[in-house]
């Protein structure tokens, strides 16, 4: 009878250790399944983070002065030359035309966007860094981005390099039937110019033409 008594408490002991040995396996398992939703979760979240700083922040600055070209004659700013890199620690941005947008606004005068949309507007080789020369290759399209020399030969802006965006307001202006503004811009108009690169908010440099144009 001890003998008995004795067995059935050992088959009660191994039946407890079963069950703790499964609970354990379980919660393991359960454990495994909340850390790795856990780490996926964290992963997404970094994503998103990343993907929400690159869309807000912007990858483009302006390196200098905006310069432009008036007409004396008339008293109008003509052309204007917007000197543009990457911001510091940004990655390279695709300036192809369609892919990157250009928008310019004159205040009460003009209105365009989707400005920058052909090849032609891209270029990557100049023999002349004039304002002169560079706004006579601005005035078939109103708008052209073009390449300093230190440019590796394709239309994707990278470190250590520099854009000219240039702006003709007077063949813009024929383009877009503005004809207030056919003859360039008035002192006091203000213009705005909107580099849309295809990743990262839009650079918008706005300006506000001097009230005295006496040089050229």
């Amino acid at each position: 009878m001890r003998m008995r008594t004795r067995l059935l408490r050992g088959i009660v002991g191994i039946e407890a250790a079963i069950v703790l040995i499964a609970f354990v396996v379980v919660a393991a398992a359960l454990a495994f399944v909340a850390l790795n939703m856990g780490f996926y979760t964290t992963q997404r979240s970094k994503e998103v983070m990343a993907q929400g700083l690159a869309q807000a922040s912007s990858s483009l600055e302006v390196d200098g002065t905006v310069l432009a070209k008036v007409d004396t004659t008339n008293n109008r700013l003509t052309c204007a030359i917007i000197p543009v890199r990457l911001s510091a620690g940004q990655k390279d941005v695709d300036l192809t035309p369609g892919k990157a947008d250009i928008a310019v606004w004159v205040v009460n005068k003009m209105a365009g966007t989707n400005l920058y949309s052909s090849a032609a507007q891209a270029v990557t080789t100049v023999n002349n860094y004039d304002i002169n020369t560079l706004c006579q290759q601005a005035a078939t399209d109103g708008v052209i981005v073009v390449w300093g020399p230190e440019n590796n030969g394709d239309t994707v802006l990278q470190p250590g390099e520099k854009v000219l965006v240039v702006i003709d307001f007077t063949s813009l202006a024929t383009k877009l039937g503005a004809t207030g503004a056919t003859n360039g811009l008035e002192p006091y108009d203000v213009f705005k110019v909107e580099i849309k690169p295809p990743i990262g908010a839009a650079l918008t440099v706005e300006r506000t033409v001097p009230a005295s144009l006496a040089y050229e």
